[in-house]
């Protein structure tokens, strides 16, 4: 097993890092030390520590006796600035707003063979507004929880309390009700279900409901909701919506598996583009950290094919989606549902995405039975009789 050295302050990674139980010790100092440097695998620097100027003229105390190096960003101008130059040294730079948790979860998956990050938990993001994330991502959650059994959340963290295709009151409960009580780490496993709209099968919880206040949630907040749910429910699906904000990034953060989604307009591409220059690049996401969901499709020879896009995007396709009947979407925002009912296509599109995800995730797909409720689902999705 492997020694790590934090120089830095930081006692909650050292605790993380413990907790994995992937090393034989984990010691933090302040300053550098040559002789300390014989005995160390891993070591990791945190640039609100040790400055980039300072570290740079360190090289030779840690480089050469030192198999692993990471360099914490703190903030998103010192990634940008840092990371071309020590990546062309075989160092690692970490990007900033993440949680200590976060952190070392990166330190593993570089490290430790076979490391996978815990929890199961989905994320749909939009390359531009009116994508279709609210519908796509409540449609998945609602398939998960039929075909499999198990419980299933559906969180709201796109910045709107996203009721638009569910029946219910803006009423009680939703995330801008249990936020102190999150953020100060008292709220329970009970207390987050009661916070959520259940439907059948499936909880939903509705996000903020004052768009001012969005602006408020960090991304360590996210985190915290996201653990409980993982540790609530066996499944997370969550709607990131398309802006970015501490919300929204604590979200990309915090989950397994990325879902992009866009359609074939040009205008969506040059909005993920700048997305992924301004923002994305600087917070160490990269776009191969996305599956490409292509929205809205039409098949006509003067558009992109889903192959044309995946390449557009640096993304691999993990669903395409037909552009749908417009009257059937005012239908469902009339209604207040989802189109799984409406249309034969978009619901077979759903169930295939969702069937590729229980696979991912190692999940059990149901089978009682033709009588039964969910019976011979793989049956009726393959069209087989």
């Amino acid at each position: 097993m492997k020694n790590i050295l934090i120089i830095g302050s930081s006692e909650g990674l050292k605790a993380e890092l413990e907790k994995m139980k992937f090393f034989s010790a984990v010691k933090t100092c302040l300053t550098f030390d040559g002789r300390e440097m014989e005995k160390v695998d891993i070591l990791v620097v945190d640039s609100s520590t040790i400055s980039y100027s300072s570290y740079i003229q360190n090289f030779p105390k840690f480089l050469k006796k030192v198999k692993s190096n990471y360099y914490i960003a703190r903030d998103m101008d010192t990634y940008s600035t840092v990371n071309k130059n020590l990546s062309s040294y075989g160092i690692i730079v970490i990007p900033p707003l993440l949680t200590d948790k976060q952190v070392s979860q990166k330190i593993c998956s570089f490290s430790v063979n076979d490391f996978e990050a815990s929890g199961n938990t989905v994320l749909f993001f939009g390359s531009g507004p009116e994508v279709g994330v609210g519908m796509i991502s409540l449609s998945t959650a609602q398939l998960l929880s039929e075909i499999t059994g198990k419980s299933t959340v559906l969180l709201n963290l796109g910045g709107r309390e996203g009721n638009d295709y569910l029946d219910i009151d803006s009423g009680t409960g939703g995330l801008s009700e249990i936020k102190e009580r999150l953020i100060n780490n008292i709220l329970s496993p009970e207390e987050f279900k009661s916070s959520c709209v259940k439907k059948e099968d499936l909880y939903i919880l509705p996000g903020e409901k004052e768009i001012s206040k969005v602006r408020h949630y960090h991304p360590d907040h996210i985190e915290k909701l996201v653990d409980l749910s993982n540790k609530t429910f066996d499944i997370t699906v969550v709607s990131g919506g398309s802006s970015v904000s501490g919300m929204s990034i604590g979200a990309l953060n915090s989950s397994k598996i990325k879902y992009l989604i866009s359609t074939q307009s040009d205008k969506h591409f040059r909005s993920f583009i700048k997305l992924y220059e301004q923002i994305f690049s600087k917070l160490g996401i990269s776009s191969d950290d996305f599956s490409l969901i292509v929205n809205k499709y039409i098949d006509l020879p003067e558009l992109d094919t889903e192959i044309v896009l995946a390449k557009k995007y640096g993304m691999q396709v993990a669903s395409v989606i037909s552009l749908l009947d417009y009257t059937l979407s005012l239908e469902a925002e009339r209604e207040r549902k989802t189109l799984l009912s409406c249309d034969r296509l978009f619901e077979s599109s759903i169930k295939q995405l969702a069937v590729s995800l229980c696979s991912i995730l190692s999940i059990e797909i149901l089978n009682t039975g033709k009588s039964g409720k969910r019976g011979s689902f793989l049956n009726r999705i393959l069209g087989r009789t």
